[in-house]
């Protein structure tokens, strides 16, 4: 690899660090000016400063190429989100897809099989689009057993992170979808209880079949996140399979049928609503729910994902050394742990990756 530094690579530094410009430009020794310029391509990024990140970021950090994700929906943008967690989340989504794009250089998974629909063509409703879905996946009206290897079987790349400037009630970081090198990649919060899990998966799988594939602007009066709600809902427990499970409804029913179907009660009461409950009778069971609000006993269990890692632990198999790979990643050591740590595991059940 040769010393061109890639001028994209000091503002990513700079978000993953989650720092101003003025901030990144003290620690640095540097005036703000001159980050500013660099930045904007008015000067270039100099051996100088890459010496001064080296050690913190890698050997190779400010050479790569930065591959944008085909991203429509980043996260579950508020206005009450300080720009400096935004930055930080973004920069980390923007290494982790650049490293997949790596990744799919050297080995070969799965064929995508999630398919991608433009939800006009279903009169907007996506109720009827996720039900389309299960009979694609030949789920019929049965619970899905493991959504996590369901949907790397299918050729999508699962990523749960832990990052510590996102808590588990933050839910506008709970899960982003976007697809990279033509390869669907979901990423979810691993702090957040196992049932919001589920439901975040389906939903981010909802973005990817619905909303992130899509090359046209959306009409204003379009809604995508309850597009997506609609069919994470009914994608994991569809309506015709309750039907008469909400009658002489009780506390001990609603956590069985959320063992059972893997959703959440608040969302099952939220089902119960559409179908059975009266205005009224919703609301008292709201009162009677909300010490559960925040965190639901009896959490369902996910699986943790799998694909990620085998692609991981094949590729560096290519390189004469961790240290190796890791240039060819782009990344040091203390980066890689950060941003894949989550993923460190010992189950050893196989996946097909083709090299």
């Amino acid at each position: 690899m040769n010393k061109v530094f890639n001028d994209e690579t000091l503002k990513l530094a700079r978000n993953y660090l989650g720092l101003s410009q003025k901030d990144f430009a003290s620690r640095l020794s540097v005036s703000q000016a001159l980050i500013s310029n660099i930045e904007k391509s008015r000067k270039p990024l100099t051996e100088e400063l890459v010496v001064k990140l080296k050690n913190e970021f890698g050997n190779y950090f400010f050479n790569q190429n930065i591959e944008e994700p085909l991203l429509k929906v980043y996260y579950r943008a508020s206005a009450t989100i300080a720009k400096k967690f935004t930055d930080l989340f973004e920069a980390r989504l923007k290494i982790i897809a650049n490293n997949i794009n790596s990744l799919l250089e050297l080995v070969e998974i799965q064929d995508n099989r999630i398919p991608k629909k433009d939800l006009e063509d279903f009169e907007l409703d996506a109720e009827y689009l996720a039900r389309e879905i299960r009979e694609y996946f030949g789920l019929g009206n049965s619970p899905i057993k493991d959504l996590v290897r369901l949907l790397e079987r299918n050729g999508v790349i699962i990523h749960f992170f832990e990052y510590d400037f996102i808590s588990s009630q933050n839910k506008s970081f709970d899960g982003v979808s976007f697809y990279i090198s033509g390869v669907p990649v979901i990423l979810i919060n691993n702090k957040i209880q196992g049932a919001r899990k589920m439901f975040t998966l389906a939903h981010e799988l909802g973005h990817l079949i619905m909303h992130n594939h899509i090359d046209f602007i959306f009409e204003k009066d379009r809604d995508t996140e309850k597009e997506a709600n609609i069919f994470a809902s009914e994608f994991i427990a569809p309506k015709r399979a309750l039907r008469g499970e909400f009658s002489r409804l009780t506390i001990e029913k609603l956590f069985s049928l959320k063992s059972y179907w893997k959703l959440s009660v608040s969302a099952l009461l939220y089902k119960a609503k559409e179908m059975t409950l009266s205005p009224d009778q919703y609301r008292r069971w709201i009162t009677r729910l909300a010490p559960y609000r925040r965190h639901e006993p009896y959490d369902i269990d996910v699986s943790s994902p799998l694909l990620l890692r085998r692609m991981i632990e094949v590729a560096e198999n290519d390189f004469n050394s961790k240290n190796e790979f890791l240039d060819y990643l782009g990344l040091s050591n203390e980066l890689f742990n950060e941003i894949y740590s989550v993923n460190q595991i010992d189950d050893k059940t196989k996946l097909r990756i083709v090299i």
